[in-house]
């Protein structure tokens, strides 16, 4: 059956609309995970039919990668918003995991559905081969910066560097939730960039 457009909205309307179903989705993907997130549990949450959700999103998944990608835009909104650029940049990674500690539910979603896409072409393993590759260029860009600007050893391999600030904030969070969140995952992840800069200061 096809599913009729809602010719009673505006554009603008339309975008708000959309903002409300992907808010909602997004709380209930982190609240109930992604198998347990039913479309009509989402119209039914922003009050309208499961058309009224798939004339915005075609697929259960198209509203997934559409929902990570609304909570992706919020987080590049602000650090656009700041201007933050090499050691500065860095200096905010330091505290990145205590606002993952405060939202449990988004961190283990993107755990879960990083590990359920690693194989299988979807558009879901699309969206986290974009998200990693530009977290890759953010935090090497910040690397590179700070050691071109005195801030950090003129030898250090940016790349490297990156990746392995990566891995750590992966290792750690998905430690945080096997070991049933029994230590501070804001306080390794401060621990782990506060050594990596002592260790790459300028001598």
């Amino acid at each position: 059956m096809a599913i009729s457009a809602e010719p009673t909205s505006t554009p603008l309307e339309s975008r708000s609309r959309r903002d409300q179903i992907l808010d909602a989705a997004l709380e209930l993907f982190a609240t109930t995970g992604y198998r347990g997130t039913s479309v009509a549990a989402v119209a039914k949450r922003v009050g309208i039919t499961d058309a009224g959700v798939l004339y915005h999103f075609r697929t259960k998944e198209e509203l997934l990668v559409g929902a990570l990608a609304h909570f992706d835009h919020a987080v590049e909104e602000d650090l656009a918003h700041a201007r933050l650029r090499g050691i500065e940049l860095l200096r905010v990674v330091r505290e990145l995991c205590a606002a993952m500690e405060e939202t449990p539910g988004i961190s283990s979603l993107l755990i879960l559905l990083s590990a359920e896409h690693l194989t299988e072409d979807s558009p879901a393993r699309r969206f986290f081969q974009r998200r990693y590759r530009a977290l890759l260029d953010r935090y090497t860009a910040a690397f590179a910066t700070a050691a071109s600007s005195g801030d950090l050893r003129a030898d250090l391999d940016p790349v490297w560097e990156a990746t392995a600030l990566i891995a750590h904030l992966d290792g750690a969070r998905l430690s945080w939730f096997m070991l049933d969140r029994g230590f501070s995952l804001a306080d390794s992840v401060r621990t782990y960039v506060d050594q990596t800069l002592a260790r790459l200061a300028p001598v």
